[in-house]
């Protein structure tokens, strides 16, 4: 009798593990997981989500491949993703604004960043800033305003490239200004920074983080950001509030987004798994040393956040004049 009452205890023991166990697996992001990035190897967006793949792994037993589509300002990426099955176990990490921007200048994109996609979480944030190179030797938002004026044939911003975030930016700060800016778009930031730095262009607007190792170097001067708060890493540089320009104020953020249509369970799972990468010292520290900021908490809505966005790039677009592709 006490041995089968012994036996009773272990297969009950048994059966707790085990329950354990799978209620364990369920929280992982599945047994294959494809992170979809709409650019370049090497670029700000692959490196974020190489970074949280690292860290996935870490935290699930799950293995996950990161995949580069660039092209088409992410939309290649972003049409795989919709392709894909609505299981979760493929998903994208892309930036905010350029979810929203997509189709607003290119036709064929037919998707709507809020009906089409269910958002996973937050994972970094960034902001954008305006500086001025040596052909200008501006070190104020003043002083490259009479600068410009004066050069008015020669004044003119950079930016990674047309359509662009900074594209529209710069639209807006040249209305802000109320000065004529002429836009030169390049391949990627890294040109448009070398060409500002040799003087070819005298003001570039990029992300903050290729701002930041040029800081005290004597040949790029950050005038502002557009942050909602100042950088750490920047911390002289007012923010375009504080510039008296609070319509540039934008904080763009790299979102980890599934295909819409994904069982309700399977969303919290991943939400429950951002948690836990967001919590990771490793990662943080990855995120810091890369320039970004990770969300103290999640938005609490989601949709009303991409809709709300999705006006104030539309409003930058119109004033760009920027013909749709």
């Amino acid at each position: 009798m006490k041995t089968l009452h012994t036996l009773a205890q272990i297969q009950v023991a048994a059966m707790s593990v085990l329950l354990m166990a799978t209620a364990a697996q369920s929280q992982t992001a599945g047994g294959t997981v494809k992170i979809l990035v709409g650019f370049p190897a090497g670029g700000a967006p692959d490196a974020v989500a190489r970074a949280f793949a690292d860290e996935l792994r870490q935290t699930t037993n799950a293995t996950v491949v990161v995949e580069n589509k660039p092209g088409a300002s992410g939309k290649i990426a972003i049409d795989s993703l919709l392709s894909a099955p609505a299981d979760g176990n493929t998903i994208a990490v892309i930036p905010s604004s350029i979810l929203v921007l997509v189709p607003q200048i290119i036709k064929v994109a037919k998707y709507d960043a809020v009906r089409d996609f269910v958002t996973l979480g937050s994972v970094a944030e960034y902001g954008f800033g305006v500086a001025a190179g040596p052909a200008s030797k501006a070190t104020t938002m003043a002083e490259y305003k009479a600068w410009a004026r004066a050069n008015s044939s020669h004044s003119a911003f950079a930016t990674p490239g047309a359509g662009t975030p900074q594209h529209f930016l710069g639209a807006q700060l040249e209305k802000a200004l109320g000065i004529s800016l002429t836009h030169v778009p390049y391949r990627g930031g890294a040109a448009a920074v070398g060409d500002v730095i040799g003087g070819q262009v005298p003001l570039l607007i990029t992300t903050e983080q290729l701002l930041v190792p040029h800081e005290g170097q004597g040949k790029l001067k950050t005038l502002l950001i557009t942050s909602k708060e100042r950088n750490p890493k920047l911390p002289n540089v007012p923010t375009a509030r504080e510039a008296g320009m609070p319509q540039l104020e934008s904080v763009d953020w790299f979102g980890l987004f599934g295909k819409a249509g994904m069982a309700p369970a399977k969303a919290a799972q991943w939400r429950a798994q951002v948690d836990k990468v967001l919590a990771s010292n490793r990662y943080r520290e990855a995120m810091k040393n890369m320039g970004y900021t990770v969300p103290a908490k999640q938005p609490d809505d989601f949709p009303k956040l991409l809709a709300s966005e999705r006006a104030a790039w539309a409003d930058r677009v119109k004033l760009s004049g920027f013909a749709a592709e």
